[in-house]
Formats: C-alpha cells, sequence, structure tokens
C-alpha cells in the first residue's frame, strides 16, 4: 500500500452537482482540534520501550503501542518521553501555520541524516490515533521524499542511516540504523483529503526504521536538491524565477 503516502494533487473527479463539497476547514481552528487530539494520545498510550532497553541490540524489534490500562497502568506514557519542534507549513491559501510535530528516537542510527528532499531506503508503519492500521512496509523500499506526505518526510530527516553486510548467501543485513516515531497532526499529512484507511482531518502515527539514503538532483543540473529546494525555510519549495517550476525541479 505505498500509494497511500504519496500526495494526492486531484482532490475531486466527476461529483455529481448535487453532492455538496464542503470547504476544507481553517487550518488555524484545526490545529486546535489536532492538537487535543495529539495530546490525549500521548497521555493514554505507551509502547514497550523496555524491550528496547532490555534487548538494544536486537534490530528486529518491532514498536507496539498500547492503552495505559489494567495490567499496563504503570507503564510510562509516550507524554513523557515524546520530544517536539515547531514545524512551518504554508497552505494552498498561503495560511501560514506552525504546528507542534512529536517524536521519538528508539536508535539515531550511526551514518547521515537525510533531507527531505533525497530517496530513503525505509520500512514502516502507519496507524491513526485509534490504532487502527493503514499502511505498512516491512520490506524496506526506496522513497523519494519530495513525494511523500510533509510529517512522513521530517520525521525520517531526524534519522541517520545505518551500516550493512553482505552474508555469504549475498543478502544484505542492515544494522545500527535509526529507528523512530513519529506523531503529528493532519495539516502535516492529508488534512481535508482522505486515503485508503485514512479519514479527512486525522493525525497520524509512524513507526519508521531508515537503513540508507541517496542524495537527489531532480533536475541534473549539478546542484544537489537540498540546496535548491527551501532556502527560506518558509515549508515551500523556492522558485526563484517565478516560471511555476521550484528550483529543484528547474534546471533553467
Amino acid at each position: 500500500m505505498i500509494f497511500s503516502l504519496i500526495l494526492v494533487s486531484i482532490f475531486t473527479i466527476g461529483c455529481k452537482k448535487e453532492n455538496k463539497v464542503e470547504p476544507p476547514r481553517d487550518p488555524a481552528e484545526q490545529i486546535i482540534a489536532d492538537q487535543l487530539a495529539l495530546e490525549k494520545y500521548l497521555n493514554t498510550h505507551f509502547y514497550n520501550y523496555e524491550d528496547f532497553v532490555d534487548d538494544s541490540q536486537n534490530f528486529n524489534l518491532s514498536v507496539k503501542i498500547d492503552t495505559i490500562m489494567g495490567e499496563n497502568a504503570t507503564k510510562t506514557p509516550l507524554i513523557d518521553q515524546v520530544q517536539s519542534k515547531k514545524i512551518q507549513y504554508r497552505h494552498r491559501n498561503n495560511q501560514e501555520i506552525i504546528y507542534d510535530y512529536y517524536y521519538i528516537i528508539l536508535r539515531e542510527g550511526v551514518g547521515s541524516n537525510p533531507h527531505i528532499v533525497d530517496s530513503a531506503f525505509v520500512a514502516y508503519k502507519g496507524e491513526l490515533l485509534t490504532r487502527s492500521q493503514f499502511d505498512t512496509r516491512l520490506t524496506p523500499i526506496w522513497m523519494d521524499l519530495t513525494r511523500v506526505i510533509r510529517g512522513f518526510g521530517e520525521g525520517i530527516s531526524l534519522l541517520k542511516t545505518g551500516d550493512y553486510k553482505i552474508n555469504e548467501d549475498n543478502t544484505v543485513e542492515f544494522f545500527d540504523f535509526g529507528q523512530g516515531i513519529f506523531f503529528f497532526p493532519s495539516g502535516l499529512g492529508y488534512y481535508s483529503n482522505s486515503s485508503p484507511g485514512i479519514p479527512e482531518y486525522s493525525p497520524l502515527v509512524f513507526q519508521v526504521s531508515l537503513y540508507t539514503l541517496k542524495e537527489t538532483d531532480h533536475d541534473g543540473d549539478g546542484v544537489l536538491s537540498k540546496d535548491e529546494y527551501d532556502r527560506d525555510l518558509d515549508g515551500v519549495p523556492d522558485d526563484s524565477d517565478e516560471d511555476g517550476i521550484p528550483d529543484y525541479l528547474d534546471a533553467t
């Protein structure tokens, strides 16, 4: 289900005239609802942090998130373990919103951090705050981070790549790679659009392992895409000649 991470540019096709299409909600108002939902989730859930402490060299460990109740009543909630950062994002109506982005670095990794325009070799699982899983990729796959939702790319950029060895049977074994859990509002996800298994205005949770990366030059002009993408840090790809083509895609 790789397609669920890809941004969709055409939202409605062939709608009947009698169907009413609700206008998107005001991002400044939706961010409040998303923040409350995320805080409630982070206060009432935990992950299997003890496994990662007790078996720190086991790179086959998977994250398990559960509710704090019953026999799990004494577990440390996610809210006490997350870090956070601010992400500025400009919506299509040119409204700029600053979002709180929450994350847990399970393993930092030993290599390099990818930029959000690089390609990354990753495995991941995506869930809603209801813990309903909408997407998973246990076998790593290459992903162009310019083609994924903003919250997913931002999370991967916090991790570092790992190392690997080639076994006698020519299989590749990765280790010391970065792993993290990312929690972000709908404004950094699909916002007013739905995707298979993802209702509109859904905050999202991703568990990601980053194995390796490739630096990209999307337009083949000899300048890395990361050096052309967003120099002013406003969350929007730069278009210095205002020709409608972002600089990282414009070889002219």
